[in-house]
């Protein structure tokens, strides 16, 4: 039997899976980071009113993402990504307990599930954002407690050092006077020139190391109940057994790669099946897996135990998922999740089995619940 180079493969998906980050940074005071955040905000509020136009960066237009990286370039010197899903990957995700004042909060507001929308927390509760329809467009302020965003908040992304310990940084609701704009804007020209090391830094600070990257991680696991329409003798909904899954991805916002495990009683062949996966999770709902699959037991052919058949370990499993929108229970959030899988059965002699057979062996549905728990929500 031709043998696959495993490795490669592993070594594709940790490739993409460990991302590679050595960024250093100079230390930032709770107070220099509590004047850089007020800083920050104050200067977006002085755009309050403007219009939503989509891809404009100011000064008298924004898109969502457009506001933001405008207002953090020239207020503190801090160069962000520009698009929104970009802006996601280089923050990093913190509870929201401990948002501050110039954190980011993200939303999705799309059908595919995908970040789509950002803001600038500007404390109480409220943040600073351009909006592209709905009562009020434009530039306008807002609150977490409306019913629209308050369905759609996805997290909080941090860019910024910690103002924690730092005297009371909190914002008015109102937005800034001139007389406060004029005192941001000669704030920000005094910390670009005293520190002009730490706006490129600040990723580095804050994304990097072995916490950072935790923090990306998304947990998962799913029990399911096993079935098909058919056996070798006759065409019927008949239980296959049951399997559970356990999972990690790393949150890379679209196209999240991950790797798994799982644990199948195949009571059709009569194995125990224990797959190793690579995964992509494709948006929020979808997902495609394959891997090599350890089996113990000798396999029978469904419905015609005379039959004995081998299970094939690499191409061992190949399928595709997809889940229900969540229920947040907590820290972690409940779905229904259906998937297909295909695992590959041979003759003992190494041969393919018929077509028929091959279906009736390895194609199995799997119905079940899934559990997701993302690590920044313990972390």
């Amino acid at each position: 039997m031709k043998k696959t180079p495993i490795f490669l493969i592993i070594l594709f998906f940790l490739v993409i899976l460990v991302p590679q980050v050595c960024a250093q940074s100079n230390s930032v005071s709770a107070e220099e980071a509590a004047v850089m955040r007020k800083t920050f905000v104050e200067y977006s509020k002085r755009y309050i009113g403007k219009a939503y136009v989509r891809g404009a960066t100011g000064p008298d237009a924004f898109d969502c993402s457009g506001l933001v990286f405008a207002c953090s370039r020239e207020s503190i010197g801090v160069q962000l990504p520009r698009q929104t899903k970009a802006m996601y990957s280089y923050c990093t995700i913190i509870d929201d307990s401990k948002r501050e004042i110039g954190d980011l909060v993200f939303f999705r507001t799309t059908g595919d599930g995908s970040v789509s929308h950002v803001g600038i927390y500007a404390g109480n509760g409220q943040f600073i954002n351009a909006a592209s329809d709905g009562p009020n467009s434009g530039v306008i302020l807002s609150s977490l407690k409306e019913s629209y965003w308050k369905n759609h908040y996805y997290q909080t992304g941090r860019f910024l050092p910690s103002a924690a310990g730092a005297a009371d940084s909190t914002l008015d609701k109102q937005s800034a006077d001139s007389s406060a704009s004029a005192g941001s804007e000669s704030t920000s020209g005094k910390l670009a020139s005293a520190s002009p090391a730490d706006s490129a830094g600040d990723k580095g600070a804050h994304n990097s190391g072995f916490r950072g990257f935790l923090k990306k991680l998304i947990l998962d696991a799913s029990l399911n109940f096993d079935w098909n329409f058919y056996t070798a003798s006759s065409f019927r909904m008949n239980a296959r057994g049951v399997s559970t899954m356990l999972h990690v991805m790393y949150d890379s916002n679209a196209i999240r790669p991950g790797l798994g495990t799982m644990i199948r009683y195949d009571a059709g062949t009569g194995t125990l099946q224990l797959p190793l996966i690579a995964s992509l999770t494709i948006g929020e709902y979808f997902r495609l897996f394959v891997g090599p699959v350890f089996s113990l037991g000798t396999a029978k052919l469904p419905g015609d135990d005379d039959v004995t058949i081998d299970q094939s370990i690499f191409p061992g499993i190949i399928g595709m998922c997809w889940q229900t929108p969540s229920i947040t229970a907590g820290k972690v959030k409940l779905s229904l999740q259906q998937d297909i899988h295909y695992s590959v059965f041979d003759q003992t002699n190494g041969a393919a089995l018929s077509l028929k057979n091959s279906l009736v062996s390895g194609l199995v549905f799997s119905t079940g619940v899934r559990v997701t728990l993302p690590l920044a929500n313990v972390l």
